[in-house]
């Protein structure tokens, strides 16, 4: 059985972000725990941080799977929380780390393609501009991630509880009306 490099690199670094800080894990570490030549790594990523970029957009698209499976909305947030939650200890490193603003923007990139890709897999109850809808994505995004990672510098995080919020404040549930 042929062996996926891309992922044997990106689990390899996994690895090593559990052993040590993040902006200590170099090209050469990687490709020393892997057994493999710098050319090998060059030819599947160009540097660490696309490293980190490949895995979070795996992880989002195994996440899309899943959540666009869900009987429901709830249970589709669910499946976000609970992963980001389980996932606490990987994302704090990487917010510990010099390539803070890179993990930001490509966590932020994440969510924006997975809110996208929900929104075109449901049907909304009222037709949307699609430049309304790119605002509404990016508002959403911002504020997931946001939200995510504040939770994530927690010691504890409800799940239910940060699911069921976000849940409300996606369906205007939560947001209380206002006369502007």
């Amino acid at each position: 059985m042929p062996v996926n490099m891309k992922a044997m690199i990106a689990e390899t670094f996994l690895t090593l972000a559990g052993q040590k800080n993040v902006d200590k894990i170099t090209v050469k570490d990687l490709v020393e725990a892997c057994g493999i030549s710098r050319q090998t790594f060059y030819y599947h990523f160009q540097d660490i941080i696309d490293v980190v970029e490949w895995l979070v957009e795996r992880n989002t698209q195994t996440m899309l799977e899943r959540s666009l499976a869900a009987g429901d909305p709830r249970e589709a947030i669910r499946i976000f929380v609970a992963d980001a939650v389980e996932k606490r200890d990987l994302i704090q490193r990487l917010l510990a780390s010099q390539r803070l603003e890179q993990v930001r923007g490509t966590m932020f990139q994440a969510f924006r393609t997975y809110l996208r890709e929900l929104f075109r897999s449901r049907e909304p109850a009222q037709p949307v501009r699609v430049s309304d809808l790119e605002t509404l994505i990016d508002f959403c995004a911002f504020g997931i991630a946001g939200l995510l990672l504040e939770h994530c510098q927690r010691p504890r995080t409800d799940v239910e509880l940060l699911t069921d919020q976000i849940y409300r404040l996606l369906s205007g549930e939560m947001i209380p009306r206002v006369e502007l």
